[in-house]
């Protein structure tokens, strides 16, 4: 769901190379455990796990969290495919489907989590984990368009706004292949999830419509391309917008009024993790209320956290990047689990237009 700067290093076959991986491979459910370990592996996104909830984690309970980061949803899978079985423990990020049905996740013991009960009932379950069996809920995101009002006077509330030819190498937009794609496909009058020839084929017209536009794909720091002038429009996250925001109040943001790219990312165990229980102690720490307004805090998404959203207070409660408006909600489309062949469908699109 977010990410970085990053090269889509061989997309297609890293997609065929994950399939790969994932054959053959165990359901969750295995027996590694901890061994007196005081470590704990976590792959997660970048600039989304705060420094200060891993270093407090370690004075609590002396283990220390071995932080690995990724920049996308491809990205991700490339790392568990380079890593043995058991590399990481804890993953925060996408790619459940994928993860589950190559039997990579474990099944999560839910009596180990004692602040689970402050995950608010409508984010426990997820289109990829509808019993809420592998997943838990960490951080919601939606893609807004955000612009500087001092450089572009515009209302720009539409994906078609964003075509214009004034704002030609002006444009921003996340490194996502799979959310791109969905809003060129809602952009052009379908459902974010439509991988019909007739729908992946709009949307590709309109990518090169918009690509003249596109001066950066960033998933990593988009805010800092518009903060430092190098684009006055983006089509981000909405953490990241909320964190310009903090840092120029010109930035100025907008849901697209077509429909909304909205997705959660989940905390997962895997089934080969070495550090299982220290996994556990982590994902129910992250779970903590005060620890979850600390998240919050520092990056600014939509916390399923009920008692985190108490603490954090109305500044917070008031902020539709976070909480979000009821018409916006019903704009809002997430997307569905695809397996390795639609995500190529998907890729063949994207690296098209993105070359």
């Amino acid at each position: 769901m977010r990410g970085k700067k990053t090269t889509i290093f061989g997309l297609i076959a890293l997609l065929i190379g994950t399939a790969t991986l994932f054959g053959g491979c165990g359901s969750g459910g295995t027996s590694s455990g901890n061994s007196g370990s005081k470590t704990v592996n976590v792959l997660c996104w970048t600039e989304y796990l705060p420094d200060s909830v891993m270093s407090n984690f370690q004075k609590e309970t002396g283990v220390k969290v071995n932080l690995t980061t990724f920049s996308s949803v491809d990205e991700e899978l490339a790392k568990l495919e380079a890593g043995k079985d058991g590399t990481y423990d804890l993953l925060i990020g996408g790619n459940v489907t994928s993860l589950k049905e190559g039997g990579k996740l474990e099944k999560l013991d839910l009596s180990k989590l004692s602040n689970y009960g402050n995950i608010k009932k409508d984010y426990r379950t997820y289109v990829e984990d509808p019993k809420g069996e592998y997943t838990v809920p960490y951080m919601g995101v939606t893609a807004v368009i955000a612009v500087n009002s001092d450089k572009v006077k515009d209302q720009i509330t539409s994906y078609q706004d964003l075509l214009k030819p004034a704002y030609k190498d002006s444009e921003v937009v996340i490194e996502d292949a799979q959310a791109v794609v969905g809003m060129a496909n809602i952009a052009t009058g379908h459902d974010f999830n439509d991988l019909s020839d007739k729908a992946l084929g709009d949307a590709k017209a309109y990518l090169e419509k918009l690509r003249p536009n596109i001066h950066a794909f960033n998933g990593d720091s988009p805010k800092t391309l518009l903060l430092n002038g190098e684009c006055n429009i983006g089509l981000i996250y909405n953490g990241e917008a909320a964190m310009a925001q903090k840092e120029n109040p010109a930035i100025k943001v907008y849901y697209p009024k077509e429909g909304v790219y909205y997705a959660f990312d989940r905390l997962s165990i895997t089934s080969a993790a070495q550090n299982k229980e220290n996994a556990y102690k982590f994902l129910n720490y992250i779970l903590d209320a005060k620890v979850s307004k600390s998240i919050s805090d520092k990056y600014q998404y939509i916390n399923p956290n009920d008692k985190a959203v108490e603490l954090l207070g109305s500044s917070y409660q008031s902020n539709p990047l976070f909480v979000l408006p009821a018409d916006v909600v019903k704009r809002c489309q997430t997307p569905n689990g695809r397996t390795s062949a639609e995500k190529t469908k998907v890729a063949n699109v994207w690296t098209q237009i993105k070359g």
